[in-house]
């Protein structure tokens, strides 16, 4: 009967560690998390910052719409033609390179 207590208190030492290492799994996303927040909105008032430094056909740089488009996606809805103004979940690698795209001297359509 000894042995069974043993096993057992060892496998609730063994679930204690374990619960341990998870919280600090947990503690280290929240931090990812917050860093990754931090840097998305670095990165949108850097391209806010780029945008209005100059007018739109002076650089090549789209004004107002970019602007509006780089709002939404900072409001988490895409931007992309595959799922436009659907609410994201996480990065779209679609948005990503639209804004890319759009930050390029040449990168927007001149036509219209």
């Amino acid at each position: 009967m000894q042995s069974y207590f043993k096993l057992i208190r060892e496998m609730e030492v063994k679930l204690h560690s374990v619960l341990g290492e998870l919280q600090e799994l947990k503690n280290r996303t929240k931090e990812l998390e917050e860093e990754n927040a931090k840097l998305r909105a670095d990165l949108a008032t850097a391209y806010r910052e780029k945008c209005s430094g100059s007018t739109a056909g002076e650089s090549g740089i789209p004004g107002r719409s970019f602007l509006n488009l780089l709002e939404l996606y900072d409001q988490e809805f895409h931007i992309c033609n595959l799922h436009f103004g659907r609410r994201r979940t996480g990065e779209c690698l679609f948005c990503m390179a639209f804004l890319r795209r759009e930050m390029e001297p040449d990168g927007h359509d001149k036509s219209g």
